[in-house]
């Protein structure tokens, strides 16, 4: 299936098999921020965190895993409440999922299955979350993020130009 979409105030067409204008979409970064509260992860507990999150990144949004950047920040349960309760006296791990995207690079279904199976990779992992424990993806503009120096927006200009 093909869509049109204004990427890089560019009309260009997205294909499911993640190109752009016929061109393989390469050099896709996403980060991710995961932050938990509650609970203190061990060692494999962040590996898996950072194997299954880059996994999703890659079976469900379609980037590069090679690119994909994880970061988790572990916060103390008196620091995070839900509904006013601290994670203390809820005794559950407070998460939060903060995932940043070139803009247009997703559509909507894959965003909504990225959300559905981060959450229920999260809960597995740090075991039971309060009901308001979010994921947030952020569509970033290309010329407002980039990687060793270069905007994405650029890659891309120089990619077109090659």
């Amino acid at each position: 299936m093909i869509k049109t979409i204004n990427f890089l105030n560019v009309k260009a067409h997205v294909y499911d098999d993640a190109t752009i204008n016929g061109k393989p979409m390469e050099k896709q970064m996403p980060f991710i921020n995961i932050s938990v509260s509650g609970v203190a992860l061990s060692a494999t507990q962040k590996q898996q965190l950072f194997d299954e999150t880059t996994h999703l990144m890659s079976e469900v949004m379609k980037k590069n895993p090679d690119l994909t950047s994880v970061r988790i920040d572990e916060l103390p349960a008196d620091n995070w409440a839900t509904g006013r309760k601290s994670m203390v006296v809820r005794g559950k791990a407070g998460v939060h999922m903060d995932i940043k995207v070139t803009g247009g690079t997703n559509t909507d279904e894959e965003k909504s299955q990225m959300i559905k199976q981060a959450m229920a990779m999260l809960k597995n992992v740090v075991g039971s979350t309060p009901e308001a424990s979010y994921i947030i993806i952020y569509d970033l503009d290309a010329c407002a993020w980039g990687y060793d120096g270069q905007t994405q927006s650029a890659r891309a200009k120089q990619k077109n130009t090659a």
